[in-house]
Parts: structure tokens; sequence; C-alpha cells
């Protein structure tokens, strides 16, 4: 990383809001207030409005964007199914474009396969063969954009696929484009990784974007993860991109019941917001 330069720091919108359909603009206000850069925002979720309404919205409020999407069993690019295979290369590329249009430097997310979705067949190979053989197509796509197109990892509980650094950067090797790279979270190294700083130098270049929660998804400043040891790595790494707060902390509402929130991870969420951005700040940026 040079000398001086700092890493931008934003947030998940869904932190704040109840559905996966709710207005993710009305997060922009509170995020800034919070003391982040800039906010990540899930292209999947919900309707979502005219690019022109994100960019004024977002610029209104001094923000930085960061985009994130995902795929379902009918936009699966690891499918057996040709078609199916064919509409998630499209809706990948239709997120990438609008990522491109709002200026963010990555479409970040479960890229690669539908999240929660686990095969009933016994031989899992051929799947990853197939999303990488999609992806490769996409990278294209992406690389003409000038965004990278990120792969998150997440643990044994959310997919079968990419559970560790060490496989995502294999699965990198099948697809093999540049646009193509890992997109890491503290919350799922965790529970994957033998030692997370090691992983974290061991995806180097080849990472693209990180995000970071405390081993219990709550707010970093909670839990037992060691930030100076993650932000070393990140330094080792010469990692210059973007570092996000992502949890869903309300059990009560739609997007925390649909995480499997179970309890509150929060007791006031904008003073909790702010102490993050700050710790961010101070140890990560």
């Amino acid at each position: 990383m040079n000398p001086g330069r700092k890493r931008p720091v934003g947030i998940e919108v869904f932190y704040w809001l109840d559905r996966w359909s709710d207005d993710q603009t009305a997060c922009f206000a509170r995020a800034r207030r919070a003391g982040f850069d800039g906010v990540e925002i899930s292209l999947m979720a919900g309707s979502m409005p005219k690019v022109e309404v994100y960019q004024r919205m977002l610029a209104d409020h001094g923000l930085g964007v960061v985009c994130s999407t995902g795929l379902t069993p009918q936009l699966d690019v690891s499918s057996p199914d040709r078609d199916i295979r064919r509409a998630g290369i499209a809706h990948l590329i239709d997120g990438l474009e609008t990522a491109a249009a709002l200026g963010s430097p990555v479409l970040g997310g479960v890229t690669y396969a539908p999240w929660l979705h686990f095969p009933e067949v016994g031989e899992l190979g051929p799947f990853v063969e197939r999303s990488a053989a999609s992806l490769a197509e996409v990278a294209r796509v992406a690389d003409g954009l000038g965004v990278v197109l990120c792969l998150e990892i997440l643990n044994r509980f959310e997919t079968y696929m990419l559970n560790t650094v060490e496989q995502g950067l294999s699965f990198l090797d099948l697809v093999d484009h540049k646009a193509v790279r890992l997109e890491l979270d503290t919350f799922h190294m965790n529970i994957e990784e033998d030692d997370v700083g090691r992983a974290i130098r061991l995806a180097g270049e080849r990472l693209g974007h990180f995000q970071c929660a405390a081993n219990n998804r709550r707010a970093p400043q909670h839990g037992r993860i060691d930030w100076h040891e993650v932000k070393d790595a990140l330094d080792d790494a010469a990692y210059e991109g973007w570092v996000v707060f992502e949890t869903f902390p309300n059990p009560a509402v739609e997007v925390g019941r649909t995480t499997y929130t179970w309890r509150h991870l929060v007791t006031d969420a904008d003073a909790e917001a702010g102490a993050a951005a700050t710790l961010m700040r101070e140890r990560l940026a």
C-alpha cells in the first residue's frame, strides 16, 4: 500500500433496513452521519431505482459506492442447464453495467453460485467448472467496463463452493482473468481459515474487496478479531480498496431473519455504526 494512502471505509446499507425491497437510499444520510466514506448497495434486492436517482443521492450526501449482487437457482451460472447459465451470465453483465454507471470499482457478492444452494448430486466438480467457464465470459465484459467482478468467500453453512482463500485462488486459476478477484469477510474467515492474516496475505494482489465484522457478526468493536493483525495483512497484500462493515443485526425483521440473526446484535444502531466507522478508520484504513 502506498505510504500515506488511506483505504475508504463503508457500510452495507441493509444494516439499517427491514426488508430486502426497502429503499436503499433511505440510509445514505445515516451512513454519512456515522462517518463512513461510502455505502455498499445491493443490485439484487427488491426493485432498484433508476441509476440517475442513485447518482444524485450519492452526490448529495458525498458518498462513494460499492455494488454487490447475487444469483438465484434461476440465475445459476454453475447450472447443468445452459439456458439457466445464460440467464445468470446476463444478470451479472447487467450488474456490471450498473456498477460502472454508478462509479463502483467492483461488483461483489456471491457471484459464482446461488447463496444457500447445495446440489443434491454427489459430484460437485462439474458445478465448479461450469461456474468458472461462465465467469470467464463475464470477466471480459467486466474488463471492458473497468469493474472488477469479486467472488465472496463464504463459510461452509452458506456455500459448498468457495470456503477458503486457497479454494478461491484455485477457482481464479480456472477463470484465468485479471478482472475477477476475491472478496473476503472477517466473519466468514473466522470460521474457515486457520490464520486470518496468512489468508489475507495469500490472497495478495488477487484481493478485490474486503468486508469486516466481529467473529459473532456484531460491529467490529466487539468480539475477538485482532484488527491490528488484519491491517498488517492488508498492508502486506498492498490492498488499497474499500473496507466495508457488513452485518444484519435485527432478528425481528426480514433482513435479519433471512440471514439467520436470532438475537439483537446492536442496542443503538446509529451509535454502534459510528463507533464501527471510528475503529475502521483508526485500525483498518
